[in-house]
């Protein structure tokens, strides 16, 4: 004897309410993951997108760094890693090894290190 689809003798194995008064059948929520990966994935982008461009804005105030003393007249050869003097005279950068303490009369502009590839790069003051 066929019994109907919704009786069984084994209705709490089921993964389905074989009858009215059976708890509530629900659906898993599929889309909930896709979401919580999908924040993940976008607060990754977001994140390296903020690294890029913390890293342009360097490099953008390294290329006018390296510009700025390149425009400036120095009459020897600089050497990789030793750091140099950016003074204004009479409207025109010079670059100096003298530092600024010693030569207060000038117009110090900043102190830059000069690197291995050819760039200039800024020393920030220390404020002791």
């Amino acid at each position: 004897m066929k019994k109907p689809d919704n009786v069984t003798d084994f209705a709490a194995t089921l993964p389905y309410p074989t009858n009215v008064g059976a708890p509530a059948f629900t659906v898993p929520d599929v889309l909930k993951h896709k979401k919580e990966r999908g924040i993940t994935a976008t607060h990754y982008f977001e994140t390296k997108f903020d690294e890029l461009k913390e890293e342009y804005f360097k490099l953008v105030k390294l290329a006018e760094d390296t510009q700025l003393v390149y425009t400036a007249t120095y009459s020897f050869l600089p050497i990789v890693g030793k750091v140099y003097s950016l003074y204004l005279n009479n409207e025109k950068l010079f670059l100096s090894i003298i530092e600024p303490n010693r030569w207060p009369q000038m117009t110090f502009k900043g102190s830059f290190k000069f690197t291995s590839d050819n760039t200039w790069e800024k020393i920030e003051e220390s404020s002791d």
